[in-house]
């Protein structure tokens, strides 16, 4: 009898070993399963009664439902840099937002320039009324380049006068249409030199920089801008009157005669004041200019 109870308790005691033994190497395989599934993580993480919890169907609970949703975990638990991590909807937005960012797009169609940046007002600048002009063209939707380039440097580092500006501005041109063909109209601002009672309107009780439109006869299309220069005039004189002195045409010895209006038949040379011109006075032409410019346009696009 006491042998058959010795065998009993030993095979008990086999079966509870065995039992010791599988669930530990049960325990050990899963969890390590679930570290290379990263799972385990969020398991020990959550706030759970390990004293009475049945380990072996909470964890086959766990691993169910990850691989039923499997997003959802990832959502919950993956760490990453948010600004790397990419998801599906976030791919379809970011595509969204840059297709419409192209389609909104707007190419430039005007391009501003000085041949003589150096030109100066009293109190003002030719290039600084440029970059104004520029500026308020583009506020009101009317995409416009400015040249910032350097034209004393160009001519300085080509060993270049000054009377060959306009070789130097050209450089500018070509190389702004090669980088945007969408470019249509090109201003070339300058200053005159004369009197000031020659170039100042009063209207309104507003003083004004008058305006002098320049056409080289040189150009053997000068015909078309001529044609375009006058329209331009005349636009800005039916906004302030007299405001423009309308079209001085050069040619012959010591003119360059073309200013580079052979480039396009939408070449204006435009002459704002003179050097005794105030700020104030440039100012005021430049908003009518900016006015003029838009009208010409949405009218030239229309024909």
């Amino acid at each position: 009898m006491k042998r058959f109870k010795a065998k009993k308790i030993k095979k008990k005691k086999r079966k509870i070993f065995l039992f010791i033994f599988f669930f530990f190497f049960s325990y050990i395989f899963i969890f390590n399963y679930l570290s290379k599934h990263r799972l385990k993580i969020k398991i020990l993480q959550e706030d759970t009664n390990y004293v009475n919890i049945n380990l072996i169907d909470y964890i086959d609970n766990k691993i169910d439902d990850t691989f039923k949703n499997p997003i959802n975990y990832l959502n919950q638990n993956v760490r990453v840099n948010k600004s790397i991590l990419v998801t599906e909807n976030n791919v379809k937005k970011k595509d969204n937002k840059i297709k419409k960012v192209s389609e909104s797009k707007l190419e430039p169609i005007i391009y501003l320039y000085n041949t003589h940046q150096t030109e100066e007002y009293f109190d003002y600048s030719v290039y600084d009324a440029t970059k104004m002009l520029a500026n308020n063209l583009n506020s009101d939707g009317f995409i416009s380049m400015f040249e910032e380039n350097s034209i004393p440097v160009f001519l300085q580092d080509n060993s270049m006068k000054y009377y060959q500006s306009y070789r130097a501005s050209r450089y500018y041109l070509n190389k702004a249409y090669e980088n945007n063909s969408s470019l249509k109209y090109f201003f070339d601002i300058h200053r005159d030199s004369i009197s000031k009672d020659k170039v100042t309107l009063n209207f309104n009780n507003k003083n004004y920089a008058k305006v002098l439109f320049i056409i080289g006869l040189e150009n053997k299309n000068y015909s078309d801008n001529l044609d375009n220069a006058l329209k331009l005039s005349n636009i800005i004189n039916s906004k302030v009157n007299n405001l423009s002195k309308g079209i001085y045409k050069k040619q012959g010895k010591g003119v360059n005669g073309v200013y580079n209006e052979d480039f396009s038949r939408y070449v204006f040379l435009i002459e704002v004041g003179s050097k005794y011109s105030t700020k104030d006075e440039v100012v005021n032409t430049i908003d009518v200019l900016k006015e003029s410019i838009k009208e010409f346009i949405n009218t030239n696009d229309q024909l």
